[in-house]
């Protein structure tokens, strides 16, 4: 069985609805469509109620850590934060949502913006919570083009292995590597190598030397950062 989890879905912000910045570190998010359904029995409905949806609303709170660059804040929430104490259309913004891995489902509507911290204290992490109430409709729009990040490298098991042995790498976004350069050790390319999951990879250790042999692992959006490893002889 298949659960949905929040951080399957990405937010993104804007002010005009064509140029878009992400949210980042999004930690909860709880999209909600309400119908205002009103009366609509009649002598002839034989004594059971009727409801007709008159009017519907729609409403998307995000829960976020707060982080910075360079002591700027991240670009997504900050103009969320801009809206805080103002009125009128300063305080709107658009906002749509949408797999991060695909770009599927997406949703887009316009909202009033309501942003405030969540959690304070010196030992916790920051967090602001972003409310959005819809601004009239929200509708579904066309899929949204995403690029996946470079592959992020974590550990590599056992070390010290050697020729034809088998190495397991950990780390994310493993699910885009294809081809015979996809996975190196040092400047050889593994002599083969499966993606078990989006973050496990399991290679093979090519011919060479004994010595450092730095793991990279590359994607159709570029190469990872290489990961120390020391192969046997």
């Amino acid at each position: 069985m298949s659960n949905d989890l929040a951080r399957k879905y990405r937010v993104d912000v804007s002010t005009d609805g064509i140029t878009w910045v992400q949210i980042n570190g999004v930690n909860d998010f709880n999209p909600n469509v309400a119908n205002n359904d009103q009366d609509a029995s009649a002598y002839d409905t034989d004594g059971w109620s009727v409801s007709e949806t008159t009017m519907k609303s729609w409403t998307a709170t995000v829960k976020a850590l707060v982080r910075r660059t360079a002591g700027v804040l991240d670009a997504g929430l900050s103009l969320c934060k801009a809206t805080q104490l103002v009125f009128g259309d300063a305080q709107r913004l658009y906002v749509r949502w949408y797999l991060r891995d695909t770009g599927k489902e997406a949703l887009q509507g316009r909202a009033i913006v309501s942003y405030n911290r969540s959690k304070t204290g010196v030992a916790d992490l920051d967090e602001v919570t972003v409310e959005f109430k819809g601004d009239g409709a929200l509708a579904a729009v066309a899929d949204v083009a995403v690029t996946a990040p470079v592959p992020q490298l974590v550990s590599a098991t056992p070390s010290g292995a050697a020729q034809n042995a088998l190495v397991t790498i950990t780390g994310a976004y493993f699910t885009g590597v294809t081809g015979a350069t996809g996975v190196k050790f040092g400047a050889t390319n593994a002599t083969n190598y499966s993606i078990v999951s989006d973050a496990v990879i399991v290679a093979t250790v090519p011919a060479g030397t004994a010595g450092a042999a730095n793991i990279t692992v590359t994607n159709g959006t570029g190469v990872s950062a290489a990961l120390p490893y020391t192969r046997g002889s």
